[in-house]
């Protein structure tokens, strides 16, 4: 199953809970507490690969996301502890728009790189996105620097 694949089986299950949950508690709060429960989830999923991501492999996993779907982007700049990528097209935004639930693709799928980055020993800058109708992504991903080991006292 591609990635595609299993985030648009995924959303399409969520959709009419969100609906539901929007409608019993309001959006403001329905949202937050998807956004908590799919964060906490996708933090368990990326530990369980038991390391940090470095750049080389981030590289190789971002262009393996648009697997068998029209997913443009470009790299913008690639160092050592940084990667800076651009997409121009996402067929994810297509496919919510498609199902009328555009407006919650930045919840149920865009977001979700926010809390993966941060569980993979990485910060994530992004101000725009394809979904939001800004006509690209600007992703900005960086290394955390390393925490010094706390010191019993």
């Amino acid at each position: 199953m591609t990635p595609f694949e299993r985030i648009s089986t995924q959303v399409q299950a969520q959709i009419p809970l969100v609906r539901a949950m929007e409608a019993a508690m309001g959006k403001e709060a329905a949202h937050k507490l998807v956004r908590e429960a799919l964060d906490k989830a996708n933090r368990a999923i990326v530990a369980q690969r038991g390391s940090l991501l470095d750049i080389p492999t981030l590289a190789i996993e971002f262009a393996a996301f648009g697997e068998g779907i029209r997913y443009e982007f470009e790299t913008l700049e690639r160092t050592d502890t940084l990667l800076r990528n651009q997409v121009n097209h996402c067929d994810y935004a297509e496919f919510m728009e498609q199902i009328g639930a555009r407006d919650l693709g930045e919840l149920l799928i865009c977001n979700s790189d926010f809390a993966m980055a941060d569980e993979l020993g990485l910060k994530l800058e992004r101000s725009k996105t394809c979904m939001n109708g800004d006509g690209m992504c600007d992703f900005c991903y960086r290394v955390k620097a390393a925490q010094p080991p706390s010191v019993g006292v």
